[in-house]
């Protein structure tokens, strides 16, 4: 793994974090006073059965009603193009996710980005899911957009439902990346632009190199101002500790799944889960300046089942 450098901007914002144990549930205890019926702005459960875990996952946030109505379009963005488990969203995560939203009413669910081959055989629950999987539809129309508030991308080429679909749920593993030290639902956007887009976030001449992190980094935060998502659930049971994003390489084990709305508190969150410092992450400052979300978990309620 590379080495990785402690950066002095966020020293104070982000070094927090004991939990206090209630029953079966860890809350932060720098938790905020409740406002809303919602009981948590980050949830994790532990156990590799997403299928049997997920509703329970998404009880504290209010339930996968509170974000998916009926007739809606629901398009998930996930990370299927690698091979070594650890670098992929295990597809047992986003069938989890895709049938709860099917039996809140879902009208249709859009994978932005095509998967490869056999990405779905992966499953366990692939021979039960087989019908819910033949209903998806996928990414395939692109378009130009501007990028008004963007630093260093001021445009870029999407997959044209992106701005369509009623709901965006983001459903990203927590890894290694060569480029920005961590893959979340920050990094994971990058899924749904084109790969002529992403050679130029990755350099400005359009090399495709891992040498820039700064400005790589930039261009992550400014693709994420096009939409952020109405729900992130982060693969984080098997992680790549190194050699991302395709590896192979190591991996370690949290073993967890992790839910929220806010992009950047996650991704925060599961850095360190695996491993990683989050003062070492450029992208995490980028995207707090730009508003995507809180950097300080010191401000979020946390909840463990």
């Amino acid at each position: 793994m590379k080495n990785l450098k402690r950066r002095d901007f966020l020293r104070t914002s982000i070094i927090t974090g004991r939990a206090i144990v209630i029953g079966r549930r860890i809350v932060s205890a720098f938790s905020k006073p409740s406002t809303t019926p919602v009981e948590a702005d980050i949830v994790t459960i532990s156990g590799d059965d997403p299928m049997m875990n997920m509703a329970n996952l998404l009880e504290p946030l209010g339930g996968i009603s509170r974000y998916v109505k009926s007739g809606q379009s629901v398009g998930i963005l996930i990370n299927s193009p690698w091979k070594n488990p650890g670098y992929y969203t295990n597809p047992d995560v986003a069938l989890a996710v895709a049938k709860l939203c099917l039996e809140a009413g879902a009208g249709s669910i859009v994978c932005f980005k095509p998967v490869p081959s056999g990405y779905w055989e992966k499953s366990k629950e692939y021979v039960s899911s087989e019908t819910m999987v033949k209903g998806f539809t996928y990414g395939g129309e692109r378009i130009e957009v501007d990028i008004p508030r963007g630093i260093s991308l001021k445009k870029a080429e999407i997959f044209k439902t992106f701005n369509e679909v009623d709901v965006y749920i983001s459903i990203p593993v927590a890894k290694h990346h060569m480029g920005t030290i961590f893959s979340g639902n920050l990094k994971g956007l990058m899924g749904v632009s084109t790969s002529n887009t992403n050679r130029h976030m990755h350099s400005s001449d359009g090399q495709y190199t891992y040498d820039n992190e700064e400005y790589l980094a930039q261009c992550v935060a400014d693709l994420n101002l096009i939409r952020q998502p109405d729900l992130c659930v982060v693969d984080a049971i098997e992680c790549a500790t190194n050699n991302g994003p395709a590896g192979p390489g190591e991996t370690c084990r949290p073993n967890k799944i992790v839910a929220g709305t806010d992009p950047l508190a996650l991704d925060v969150y599961a850095a360190r889960l695996i491993g990683f410092n989050p003062d070492d992450i450029l992208t995490f400052p980028k995207a707090y300046t730009h508003g995507l979300g809180e950097i300080d978990p010191g401000k979020l309620r946390v909840v463990e089942l």
